[in-house]
């Protein structure tokens, strides 16, 4: 399995995924690691320089960790079995490697990203303040194309495998009726990479809100790159250019 490398390290492509350069208005990035809505409001500047990126980071490590408490009640047993469920449909398309295609790893990932995910509240905290200038069915069509995103990118950097392992570590309750589930993916003889996954109850099902890799949480990153877009660029140009690397996503893996 071939390795991606960014920033002097290298990554085999499954975990690259948790590896992705910033976009800007002229490229976007696929990753989508969703932090903490609440915490995402802290950041709108783009670009992002290293000091309030390491100030940003501390923040939320901090913020988390003054509300965390290690719990194994068994009332989160269903939010482990959405991570798991996720985790095995992963396993599953990347063991399949090469022999599937892009379209049909996509028709799998696509109904369980979409049931494990809060994409409408993971939407609007992207947009930001932009949100409420949309139309009802401008945020339908966005809720949807973030979905689209979502799977294509999971589809398309999940496509490989190398004795891969998912693993649950444990579950931390947070405030406001949240919980951490910590767990990590092991490739090889390499190294772990963290993967915690910040979860809510919505209609009494437990949904994802934010993935956390290896302490990096992306929609912080992700809010100030598309509300820069849309700021500089408007609102039609960020819908056209992820509709774009969708398309780049599945024409570069069905060559």
């Amino acid at each position: 399995m071939a390795s991606v490398s960014w920033n002097g390290a290298c990554w085999p492509p499954a975990w690259s995924y948790f590896r992705q350069p910033p976009m800007t208005h002229k490229h976007f990035s696929e990753s989508n690691f969703m932090v903490s809505f609440e915490n995402a409001r802290k950041f709108s500047y783009w670009p992002v320089p290293l000091l309030q990126f390491f100030m940003a980071s501390m923040f939320l490590v901090l913020s988390q960790s003054a509300f965390t408490e290690e719990t194994t009640d068994d009332s989160y047993t269903g939010a482990i079995e959405v991570v798991e469920q996720l985790h095995t449909v992963l396993l599953r398309v990347m063991q399949a490697g090469d022999s599937m295609e892009f379209s049909e790893r996509y028709s799998i990932l696509d109904p369980v990203i979409t049931e494990s995910f809060d994409t409408p509240v993971i939407a609007k905290v992207i947009l930001s303040r932009y949100w409420k200038d949309l139309t009802p069915q401008q945020q339908e069509d966005f809720i949807l194309l973030f979905n689209q995103q979502t799977v294509a990118t999971y589809a398309s950097r999940f496509d490989g495998f190398n004795d891969d392992v998912f693993t649950t570590i444990k579950v931390e309750q947070l405030k406001k009726g949240r919980i951490l589930v910590r767990t990590e993916i092991r490739s090889g003889n390499d190294s772990p990479v963290k993967l915690d996954y910040l979860m809510h109850k919505n209609n009494e099902q437990w949904l994802i809100i934010s993935v956390i890799a290896d302490g990096v949480n992306d929609l912080s990153l992700k809010r100030a790159e598309y509300s820069t877009v849309v700021k500089e660029n408007g609102y039609e140009y960020l819908v056209t250019n992820i509709g774009i690397k969708i398309t780049d996503m599945e024409s570069q893996k069905e060559k």
